[in-house]
């Protein structure tokens, strides 16, 4: 079952980041649905930017080469880039997961 747990810490150990995309949707004008992957325009963005306040919504092992992961992150960007979806790719040997609680259900489980 999917858990909330508030602010977490995430360590990579040895990684590299592969890839940082923003959908940027600050020049769609007059669209009440916006398809992000179809009206957004995909561009690329130095992770330093991506990641500040970046709340991950899923995320998906792509692949092992050796002894490296390859791991996306998919998710909502700060209000500097008006919370717009974004995604991230690194490449890692090792990831460390902190937090202090869990704190509920995740949204999206049965509570």
């Amino acid at each position: 079952m999917a858990m909330y747990s508030g602010e977490a810490t995430l360590t990579f150990v040895d990684f590299e980041i592969v890839e940082s995309i923003l959908f940027d949707t600050s020049e769609v004008k007059n669209k009440r649905r916006i398809v992000v992957e179809i009206n957004a325009q995909k561009r690329e963005l130095h992770y330093s930017d991506l990641l500040v306040d970046f709340e991950v919504l899923k995320d998906e092992v792509l692949n092992k080469e050796g002894n490296y992961l390859f791991h996306r992150f998919d998710g909502t960007t700060s209000k500097k880039y008006n919370s717009d979806f974004g995604y991230w790719v690194i490449k890692y040997k090792k990831l460390i997961m902190e937090w202090d609680e869990l704190i509920d259900k995740a949204w999206f489980e049965e509570r």
